[in-house]
């Protein structure tokens, strides 16, 4: 039996990540949120699921995202933000807050205890490799529109590579996302594809994470 943590529970990603890994019945969901009321309401299915536990907390809350993480296999940061507002940080906070708890529990074991692997939500549209066909206006169009939460984006990976020697990150780039059904997904490390559904998301993360490698 594996136990998953999702932070960010109530976006688009997280919500599909809870329909992924609710399918497995020997699955067992930590999901961490701002609201309960909320993330019952965008997934009703979770109310009964007892294989679902719901921590109630900010980003900041150490401790509490601490019982949250503890003993899990892997641990899914897809805390974000459309609004582009500058001086914007939630994913890096929430990464800092993240790495903080890891930290927590490691002294508290004395390193007894593997630490569990992060999976970062990201974007394509930062990395130069993945983006290498993506047409250089719409680019540079996403990269200005969006300039704040990119910004916020590249210091989460920046900080979260600098605790490389701490904890594992794994760091997911998709190109444009949609709600839509699931079609089937494949990793790939050298190029992006637009559209595809959050569920197809959500999939090749759970991938990504199970990956012994």
């Amino acid at each position: 039996m594996s136990t998953y943590a999702i932070i960010g529970s109530t976006g688009n990603c997280g919500t599909a990540l809870l329909d992924v890994l609710s399918r497995d019945s020997t699955v067992t969901i930590r999901a961490y949120c701002r609201s309960r009321a909320k993330l019952l309401a965008l997934s009703p299915a979770a109310v009964d699921n007892k294989s679902v536990q719901i921590f109630e907390g900010g980003i900041d809350d150490i401790n509490l995202l601490a019982q949250c993480v503890q003993g899990t296999k892997a641990v899914f940061h897809v805390v974000s933000t459309n609004t582009n507002i500058p001086g914007c940080n939630v994913g890096l906070q929430t990464a800092q807050t993240l790495i903080a708890a890891l930290k927590q529990l490691r002294t508290a074991d004395g390193g007894v205890n593997s630490l569990p692997k992060v999976v970062l939500l990201s974007s394509a549209t930062i990395d130069d490799h993945l983006s290498e066909r993506m047409p250089w206006f719409v680019r540079a169009f996403l990269l200005t529109a969006s300039k704040h939460v990119y910004d916020d984006l590249k210091r989460t990976e920046t900080f979260l590579r600098s605790e490389q020697d701490l904890v594992t990150t794994i760091f997911i780039k998709p190109g444009g996302l949609s709600v839509d059904k699931q079609r089937g997904h494949r990793l790939d490390l050298h190029h992006e594809e637009s559209f595809i559904s959050y569920l197809d998301l959500a999939a090749a993360m759970v991938e990504a994470a199970d990956d012994p490698e």
